[in-house]
Formats: C-alpha cells, sequence, structure tokens
C-alpha cells in the first residue's frame, strides 16, 4: 500500500506539461487580445450616440447640429 501511494506521487510530477507561451502579431503581451473587446463595445457606444444625436437632430430640425461635419455633405 505505502508503495503505491509512492508511485502515485512519482507520475503526478511526471504528467505535469508546460506548454511555451506563443507570440501573437500584436506583440508579447497581446494588446488587442487583451483590450480588443473593450475597444469595439466603446466603438460601437460611440457610433450609437452619434446616430441618437443625428436621429434626434433630424426629428427637431435643430440646424446647428447638422452643420457639424459629420453629418454635412460632401463637398459643403
Amino acid at each position: 500500500m505505502k508503495k503505491e501511494t509512492m508511485d502515485m506521487s512519482k507520475t503526478k510530477d511526471e504528467n505535469i506539461v508546460v506548454e511555451p507561451q506563443q507570440e501573437t502579431l500584436a506583440g508579447k503581451s497581446g494588446f488587442f487580445d487583451k483590450y480588443g473587446v473593450y475597444l469595439i463595445m466603446g466603438g460601437l457606444i460611440f457610433y450609437v450616440i452619434l446616430l441618437a444625436i443625428g436621429t434626434f437632430a433630424e426629428i427637431f430640425k435643430i440646424q446647428s447640429i447638422l452643420d457639424w461635419w459629420i453629418w454635412s455633405p460632401p463637398g459643403r
């Protein structure tokens, strides 16, 4: 019985596998892997806010907002 427990502890140490870290295209720390979700969510929130402001300005005919560069037609 004692011999079996010794063998089990031996196999525990042998089964440990350490995989090397892979470098990503963004570098060692993987900036996009780490913050990509936050950047995408921030962009989507920014887009929705701009969409809401533009819709509000169009409905209520607020010309000062409609004159912003983002809603002005090209060449204006």
